[in-house]
């Protein structure tokens, strides 16, 4: 392992480390999840179709990475322990890597309980095979963890920070959201028009390009 890709391990480590003490984050995030169930299941009153129920299911997920990514660099930005990172002895490739890795972690936790959930309260079960929905899941929430890092670290210098934050988040996000919303679609009622193995590939595709710009944008805005 190079050290780059060390550094990157040992940051992700330091932060669920740190979070799992706290475990405020965590429980937040999947509060907030919760809620935003309950209302939707309210709001359709289990009335609800495939299709709808595939986007509520990232609607909610999404919304719960907004609450749950915005803190990755704003807290390091705070606490100044930014500035240590940025003279460290290692690529800010892998800061960002282990930020990504950290929120990706974080949201999973809250999804392994969160689908479940969503499954029932929703009324709806998926008909593919299950390989093909943790990967759906894995990369969707990989996708969005690396979005939601990058945005993170974009609006450290902003005041205010919690605003500026989703307006950063939501357009570089919509693209993985569509094609997420799509695949599930396709997971939950059957086969589309467009086989579910393209969409993953388009889908991993538009992983590396978002991380590799995400990366590139990060090291500017780190030794900026």
């Amino acid at each position: 392992m190079s050290s780059g890709a060390r550094a990157a391990a040992a940051i992700a480590r330091k932060d669920i480390v740190s979070q799992a003490r706290k475990r405020f984050e965590v429980f937040s995030m999947f509060l907030f999840a919760l809620i935003s169930v309950l209302a939707f299941s309210f709001a359709v009153a289990g009335q609800v179709e495939a299709d709808t129920a595939s986007a509520l299911v990232w609607v909610i997920i999404f919304l719960t990475g907004m609450f749950g990514f915005a803190p990755v660099f704003i807290s390091e930005a705070e606490t100044g322990t930014l500035r240590g990172l940025s003279v460290a002895p290692v690529p800010s490739w892998s800061v960002y890597i282990g930020k990504v890795v950290y929120g990706f972690v974080i949201m999973g936790i809250v999804e392994v309980f969160l689908i479940p959930i969503c499954m029932a309260m929703l009324n709806f079960s998926f008909t593919a095979d299950p390989t093909f929905v943790l990967f759906t899941f894995a990369i969707g929430t990989l996708d969005l963890a690396a979005v939601g890092a990058m945005a993170s670290a974009l609006t450290m210098p902003a005041e205010s920070k919690s605003t500026v934050y989703p307006l950063v988040y939501f357009p570089t996000a919509t693209s993985a959201l569509i094609l997420l919303v799509e695949i599930t679609r396709i997971l939950v009622s059957g086969p589309g028009l467009i086989p579910v193995a393209l969409l993953l590939q388009f889908l991993v595709a538009h992983l590396l390009a978002m991380t590799s710009l995400s990366g590139a944008v990060f090291h500017f805005t780190l030794t900026g």
